[in-house]
Parts: structure tokens; C-alpha cells; sequence
């Protein structure tokens, strides 16, 4: 399954196949709130708002502030993009926006933490080889502490499940994780939809 952020569109079943998805989930205004906030106050308006109406929450990455918000808050589903905002690494560490604790918390409150594929193939060489480090050391973080990962393409059109797969893989996804990684969009779009 992919995960688009875009208004719901038929995509034929042959395109699917051709793209080897059983389906695509779409994050419209009416079914979810994507919320980017750096004011922790604002954004527990929002999130209360949002889950006042049914939706469903996906927080933006942020701050660690932000970050530590959206995993220990039970509405919201999923934290996506932890490491968007990280300027500058530590001096033995990658500064990816997510640590032990905050997985544990994600873990806690089910919330997954999403990888955006698309928004990745759009940065600069340098920016993608940052990013990708930070993402690389918090999927390892992540699956020590057994949180869950939703990789997919959050874009208006769907990417190949062999790209997202070896996009995966390239991260350093054990297969079971990839799997999960792949699947974890029909529990949250089932059990709030």
C-alpha cells in the first residue's frame, strides 16, 4: 500500500498491478490533518481540532520539542519526516530527531514514524545524503526498540513498490521491518477510516 497526499483520483487497477500495489491510501483535507508546527501550544490546538473531527494526525518532523509532542500524544498516527528540520549533526552522533526514548514513547502510543520518499528525491545531493544518514541511524533505533515505520510516498502519484522496497533496503531495513514498513498504512487507515 502507498500513502498520497492528494485528492482521491481512480488509479486503475492495471496501473496498480503494473506498480505492484494492492491499493493507495490518500491524506485528503476531509479524512486528515497534516500539521507543521514549531509552536508546541498551536499545535495541541490543532491536534485536539483535528481529533475532535475524526481525522486522522500526521505531525511534520520538527524540533525535539515538536517531536516529543507528536510520539506521546495517543491521536496522532504518524510522526513524519523527525529528522526534516536538523541543521547540524553532534560530534559522534547523527542528529536525526528521534532517540531511544521518543521510540519507546512511538512504540507506546503507536505512532509510526514516516519516511517521505518523494520529498527526499527532491533535495540537493547534499541535503538527500544528510538526510538519509539521519533516517539510517533512527530505523536502527527504531527497530531495537520495536517502533513502527510507514515508508511511502506521500506525493500526488504512486512510486513503484520495487523503488520503496530497495529504497528500504539501500536504508539498511532488516526485511521483516520493510514489510511492516509497507503494510502498517492499512492498520492506521482501517482502524480510523
Amino acid at each position: 500500500m502507498d500513502i498520497l497526499i492528494s485528492k482521491k483520483k481512480k488509479i486503475p487497477k492495471a496501473k496498480l498491478k503494473e506498480l505492484g500495489l494492492d491499493g493507495v491510501f490518500f491524506l485528503t483535507p476531509e479524512n486528515s490533518a497534516i500539521l507543521d508546527y514549531d509552536d508546541k501550544e498551536e499545535l495541541r490546538r490543532k491536534v485536539s481540532s483535528a481529533h475532535s473531527k475524526g481525522k486522522i494526525i500526521v505531525i511534520q518532523g520538527s524540533n525535539d520539542e515538536i517531536n516529543r509532542i507528536a510520539v506521546s500524544d495517543k491521536r496522532v498516527s504518524i510522526l513524519l519526516s523527525p529528522e526534516r528540520k536538523r541543521k547540524q549533526d553532534y560530534m559522534h552522533v547523527r542528529n536525526s530527531g528521534l532517540n531511544h526514548v521518543l521510540c519507546d514513547l512511538a512504540r507506546k502510543n503507536d505512532v509510526a514514524i514516516g519516511i517521505n520518499y518523494s520529498e527526499l528525491k527532491k533535495l540537493s545531493s547534499k541535503e538527500r545524503a544528510d538526510r538519509l544518514g539521519r533516517i539510517s541511524q533512527y530505523i536502527k533505533i527504531c527497530r531495537k526498540r520495536k517502533a513502527s515505520i510507514i515508508l511511502a510516498s506521500f506525493e500526488s502519484s504512486p512510486n513503484s513498490i520495487y523503488d520503496l522496497r530497495s529504497f528500504g533496503f539501500s536504508l539498511g531495513m532488516s526485511s521483516d521491518q520493510l514489510k511492516s514498513a509497507l503494510e502498517k498504512a492499512k492498520d492506521i487507515f482501517n482502524n480510523k477510516i
